[in-house]
């Protein structure tokens, strides 16, 4: 079967979230499995426009913004779509969420392509989220009327017609099922719940590898190491866990919180941790890459993701979770 796979950014953009990382180990498997499989995506940072990675072909637009459905985007995926369509007829277009311009989706329906989506969320929760959490931004409440904005142009522009259009829709939850017929009116015919996966081979009990992580971070045998995994965004809830953390070092005094991340709210974790005088507690790696989070997770006592959000089905929970280890997480999503 020849795969082509729309997604805007990946792995080989240098960015490693949960939905590349998804992205990726679905390619991959495809490929394993004997599918060919080519990935159309945003401009590359460093200007590449093709490559092989592992089996995977990867052709990227050559103008537009790298990670934005704005500007150029719509031509050059339609374009390198149709191209890729001419060289070996497409057997089904398959989209990680909404980012089928409605060229390509006509092209599609012409050319008899089946589509397939993958919703891990959508603009509605992404706003419902804002709302819930409007005082915890700098800007307040200012910064809804931007959000309203990008909730209207990605709903209307994007969203609904791709999933008016599509053959198959592909929730990774249940929840996340529930809310696009809510919210879109899909039918229950047309939606499969498929759980996102790990690795467990990779990530798994280890104790061997997590006494030598544990050493590398300079952590004492009777220290708790509490590991926060994720980007670092207000959304994901850091502040939470940086605020309880003095209640928790009542009954447990010798917790360690371990952060590996990056994002937009470190800087201003890492001055909260200095308000609250929890710094000398709180470790800040920066970026961990994540070929080697399984080192970190077997070493951490427990997992955190105290996150505001509604998520669909988090990849660092899964692999804390595969890791066999206690995980302390938000009632949402």
């Amino acid at each position: 079967m020849n795969v082509c796979f729309v997604s805007l950014v990946t792995v080989r953009h240098g960015v490693k979230g949960g939905m590349e990382v998804h992205g990726q180990l679905l390619n991959e498997g495809l490929v394993r499995l004997g599918h060919g499989v080519t990935v159309v995506a945003s401009r590359h940072p460093a200007g590449v426009e093709a490559e092989t990675r592992d089996g995977v072909r990867l052709r990227y637009a050559r103008a537009g913004q790298f990670g934005s459905q704005r500007g150029a985007w719509a031509e050059e995926c339609t374009r390198l779509v149709m191209a890729l369509h001419r060289e070996a007829p497409i057997d089904v277009l398959c989209c990680q969420q909404a980012v089928a311009p409605p060229s390509l989706l006509r092209f599609a329906r012409q050319s008899r392509v089946p589509i397939v989506v993958i919703m891990e969320g959508h603009e509605g929760l992404a706003l419902i989220s804002e709302l819930r959490q409007a005082w915890s931004h700098k800007n307040g409440l200012g910064i809804l009327p931007r959000r309203a904005a990008a909730f209207l142009y990605h709903h209307a522009q994007w969203e609904r017609p791709l999933l008016r259009a599509a053959d198959r829709i592909i929730a990774v939850s249940d929840e996340i099922a529930r809310s696009l017929r809510r919210w879109f009116g899909v039918s229950h015919e047309r939606i499969e719940v498929v759980y996102n996966g790990v690795d467990t081979q990779r990530f798994r009990p280890d104790p061997d590898r997590g006494a030598a992580m544990r050493k590398v971070l300079g952590l004492q045998d009777d220290e708790v190491m509490a590991l926060f995994l994720s980007h670092v965004t207000r959304q994901k809830g850091l502040h939470v866990l940086l605020r309880a953390l003095p209640r928790i070092r009542e009954t447990w005094p010798r917790v360690r919180v371990v952060v590996a991340g990056v994002g937009d709210y470190l800087a201003d974790g890492q001055a909260l941790a200095e308000r609250l005088g929890v710094s000398p507690h709180v470790a800040f790696l920066g970026e961990v890459p994540h070929a080697r989070a399984s080192e970190y997770l077997a070493a951490s006592d427990i997992f955190v993701l105290p996150t505001l959000r509604y998520e669909g089905l988090p990849f660092a929970l899964l692999e804390g979770m595969a890791s066999e280890k206690p995980v302390l997480v938000s009632r949402v999503g």
